[in-house]
């Protein structure tokens, strides 16, 4: 009888765990100005001790893992690759512009797809480009 109680409670639908925060939450899409007073905020009262952990996500694989829930793309075609990362820092830029200078970065998380599919090149220039934005936290993970 326990077990069918812990099944009934946790056999609804969720999030995944790469959506911050979760979309049922969302009341609606804040403006630009109304994002960057949120991210101000967030990291004023978490991140300036603790610092920021960054989730990049690259959607990319060239074959399907028949476990896999996560957003992607299947695709031979590695022409993909530049586009993104530089899409990505250009976001990361305008987390920047809303951040003071140089945030504390206590953790950077790559997932996805398969982050391997990326090149060590593009690879090299994303993390270095993240990590000239911010200082690096002594206990990093």
């Amino acid at each position: 009888m326990e077990n069918a109680t812990l099944i009934q409670k946790y056999n609804v639908p969720a999030p995944r765990y790469t959506s911050y925060p979760p979309v049922p939450q969302w009341e609606q899409m804040p403006d630009r100005t109304e994002w960057q007073i949120l991210l101000r905020q967030a990291y004023a009262e978490f991140g300036e001790e603790e610092g920021i952990h960054l989730y990049i996500h690259l959607p990319y694989c060239e074959s399907l893992c028949t476990y896999c829930g996560c957003t992607k793309r299947i695709t031979k075609n590695h022409q993909v690759e530049e586009p993104y990362v530089y899409s990505v820092l250009k976001e990361w830029e305008e987390h920047l512009a809303a951040l003071p200078p140089k945030p504390l970065i206590s953790g950077i998380h790559l997932g996805g797809g398969t982050p391997t599919f990326f090149s060590p090149e593009h690879l090299e220039l994303l993390l270095s480009e993240l990590l000239d934005g911010g200082t690096l936290a002594a206990d990093a993970s």
